[in-house]
């Protein structure tokens, strides 16, 4: 059920930053994600670590809006 979620996340991030491309809007979430200390370990995926049964991490969406904002 993330989806909904990130989706609600990316909207506010576009009216933080009305020029942010999708890239960018990812790049964000991705670099602002607080990861989470157990389960699976963290591989390398392109730029971020991920895991396949967490993600990237929990979204700090007050730290993705600072952080696109600036």
């Amino acid at each position: 059920m993330a989806a909904p979620h990130i989706a609600g996340i990316t909207a506010q991030l576009f009216q933080a930053d009305s020029t942010a491309t999708p890239f960018a809007i990812e790049a964000t979430l991705k670099s602002t994600a607080t990861r989470y200390t157990d389960g699976a370990a963290y591989s390398q995926q392109g730029n971020y670590l991920t895991s396949f049964d967490k993600g990237t991490g929990l979204v700090d969406v007050i730290g993705a809006v600072d952080k696109i904002a600036a």
